[in-house]
């Protein structure tokens, strides 16, 4: 939203600084909140103040087009509509009289809104603006109306929500006439527009709790389903959340990830036709010399492939865990082949490379790597890529929930207190490859480290971790490798994940 209101301020500033003024005031109050009660409650405040006017309502549309006024702010003294909940006559002019019911008792009734679902805003017409009521030319059953709503002058706009039409904010003059300024009409409109706005923010941040809330109820029923269960039993209940959750995921990162490289290819050949440009106009012109230097291009131009390979690194990041979460649920069948497995290594640190360095809460993690001489290993390369990138993110973690707890909190660190994560490959007979990967951090309590394995088990905070990283990693060693996959650890030693696999898959390897 932040962008939004900037958009407007400089969009306004051809209607003068006090416009621009109290249009940035009113939208940060409006960006205060996601809160739409408080949201209504402050812009029908706001603009009433602002425009020292005697009544400003809100008014929502429903499914059906009737609607009910949902804010009101009123100077003492005049009829509070939002008790009689008025179908709002508007607001809209020109009704006829077989629209107009109960006209003598409240609360006032306008089915005309209703009828032809939204009247004049229904049509892309955004506002309308009347000086006096009695000098409008309006008919008499309407002005029976505009008399019970106490109203001699008045301004509507129109508020949309995604391109549909949601509501009507409207500003009253009850006392006299009023000649409305071009200005409160346009700040007006760029009201209703921010809420327009902050009502999609508010729907999205709904729905996602209702998702979330909705998540979490169905693996609370999952954890204590699968207690009660076998293995194999509750890898399937599993796997059906999973494979729900991946498909969710799947879709939007595809998308992402598609479209980086067609951007970053436009990318290239916009940078090819200014190099174009360069070759056969060297001499360029005093603006643009002074643009060139203002956004640093050549600066630019280098750290564009740079942007777009972390982009990329990101979406890469992201599709490896659906794949492992499809793998977890058994839908997705990868392919097997012979590969270096210390360049499987390596990337992943690659990716994780920015949580090794130093931060103001713990020191820079040192990285020592013991590779031995293994051959090329028969495995899936994508699957045992995500198992390194599982412990090595757990190893890192415990690092810093080790700093966090004190063990580093000295003014000097020496070698024996600094933060460690230790790799070493060796080849055991018969024909079977060991990767050990270990930290220096507090060690795994041993009630703790029981559960480790075991799906939806984690010992972080709520929101910080899934508890789905190590029992994923678990499954692919064991029933897609045929290898084995354990921890051994001691409180105040730190932790080591040995994992144990094949240099050559049989056919018990089951797949996932």
């Amino acid at each position: 939203m932040i962008i939004v209101a900037f958009s407007i301020i400089m969009a306004s500033q051809n209607q003068g600084s006090d416009s621009q003024r109290i249009i940035a005031i009113t939208v940060e109050k409006i960006r205060q909140s996601l809160d739409l009660e408080y949201i209504f409650q402050t812009t029908t405040q706001e603009i009433r103040q602002l425009f020292n006017s005697d009544r400003v309502i809100l008014y929502r549309f429903n499914p059906d087009w009737s609607g009910k006024v949902v804010s009101e702010s009123l100077v003492q003294g005049w009829l509070p509509l939002i008790q009689q909940q008025v179908a709002q006559p508007e607001l809209v002019e020109n009704i006829s009289e077989c629209n107009l019911k109960n006209l003598s008792i409240p609360p006032i009734v306008d089915t005309y809104l209703q009828d032809t679902q939204g009247g004049h805003f229904s049509q892309n017409e955004t506002y309308r603006v009347c000086d006096d009521v009695y000098s409008a030319g309006f008919n008499k059953c309407y002005l029976q109306i505009l008399e019970q709503c106490q109203a001699k002058a008045y301004v509507i706009t129109a508020i949309y929500q995604s391109q549909q039409l949601w509501g009507l904010l409207a500003v009253y003059q009850n006392d006299a006439p009023r000649k409305w300024q071009t200005d409160e009409v346009y700040i007006l409109s760029q009201i209703a527009s921010q809420l327009g706005v902050a009502l999609q923010q508010a729907e999205l941040l709904k729905q996602t709790q209702s998702q979330k809330e909705e998540l979490a109820t169905t693996l609370k029923e999952l954890q204590q389903t699968q207690a009660q269960l076998i293995q194999n039993e509750k890898m399937v209940s599993l796997g059906q959340l999973v494979a729900g959750i991946a498909h969710e995921i799947n879709n939007p990162v595809s998308f992402i990830y598609g479209n980086l490289k067609s951007a970053d290819e436009y990318t290239q050949n916009l940078f090819s036709l200014l190099d174009i440009y360069q070759k056969h106009y060297p001499q360029s012109i005093a603006v643009i010399e002074e643009f060139t230097n203002l956004i640093e291009l050549d600066f630019l131009r280098s750290d564009f492939p740079k942007l777009f390979k972390s982009m990329m690194m990101g979406a890469e990041r992201i599709r490896d865990i659906v794949l492992s979460l499809r793998t977890f649920s058994r839908l997705d069948e990868a392919f097997m082949k012979a590969v270096n497995i210390h360049e499987g290594i390596d990337s992943t640190l690659m990716i994780i490379q920015s949580r090794l360095n130093s931060t103001r809460e713990h020191p820079q993690i040192e990285l020592i790597k013991e590779y031995g001489n293994l051959p090329l290993i028969e495995c899936y390369p994508g699957q045992l890529n995500q198992v390194f990138l599982n412990i090595l993110v757990n190893a890192i973690d415990a690092l810093e929930d080790s700093a966090l707890k004190g063990r580093w909190a000295t003014k000097k660190f020496n070698m024996m207190d600094n933060p460690r994560i230790y790799i070493r490959t060796q080849l055991l007979e018969p024909a079977q490859a060991t990767i050990r990967i270990a930290d220096n951090g507090l060690g795994i309590p041993s009630d703790t480290l029981k559960q480790i394995f075991n799906p939806f088990f984690t010992t972080k905070p709520v929101g910080q971790g899934t508890g789905m990283g190590l029992a994923i990693s678990h499954q692919i060693i064991t029933q897609r490798h045929g290898g084995s996959l354990e921890c051994i650890s001691q409180p105040g030693v730190g932790a080591e994940f040995i994992i144990r696999i094949p240099l050559q898959q049989l056919v018990s390897a089951q797949p996932l």
